[in-house]
């Protein structure tokens, strides 16, 4: 065991590595990742628990950030196996303080099914220099998996 020390600092040295990876792989800035966060954090389920979801794209006018709560998978009892939306409220006022400025707010309602129906709100403004847009989802996208199981029992897990 004379040179453990080796096996430490070649563990040390894959952990940097895989922090600089990880860095690489996600492109977002960090003041981004920062406004998703506290974004996130004005979800409120008005039953149980939700998980948000967040999509994040750079556009020609700067990055748009798409959340919303995920579904929740049923495990156990009659609805076994079935996905649901989870309903949730979200302070506008903290909203808006997410933004050094508010250019733009606007509701969008769609009815038809073939768009999936729900509805998103959408804010456009400035976060320090930087333009972005937030959108918030009633419901996840159609091509979303579950991000929680509840079990039967009223346990939750994420996914």
């Amino acid at each position: 065991m004379a040179h453990s020390h080796l096996i430490v600092q070649h563990l040390l040295k894959q952990l940097e590595l895989f922090a600089l990876d990880r860095e690489e792989r996600d492109p977002r800035p960090e003041w981004l990742t920062g406004l998703v966060q506290r974004v996130a954090e004005l979800f409120e389920p008005l039953t149980g628990v939700g998980r948000v979801g967040c999509e994040c794209e750079l556009t020609e006018i700067g990055w748009e950030a798409r959340l919303f709560l995920g579904l929740a998978e049923i495990v156990g009892g009659k609805h076994d196996g079935q996905s649901r939306t989870t309903g949730f409220e979200l302070d506008l006022v903290n909203l808006q303080g997410c933004f050094d400025l508010v250019d733009a707010v606007s509701w969008n309602v769609s009815s038809s099914e073939g768009e999936g129906g729900g509805s998103f709100l959408t804010v456009r403004g400035l976060v320090g220099p930087e333009p972005v847009c937030v959108k918030l989802y009633s419901r996840p996208p159609r091509d979303a998996l579950p991000a929680l199981r509840v079990r039967a029992d009223g346990t939750v897990e994420e996914i």
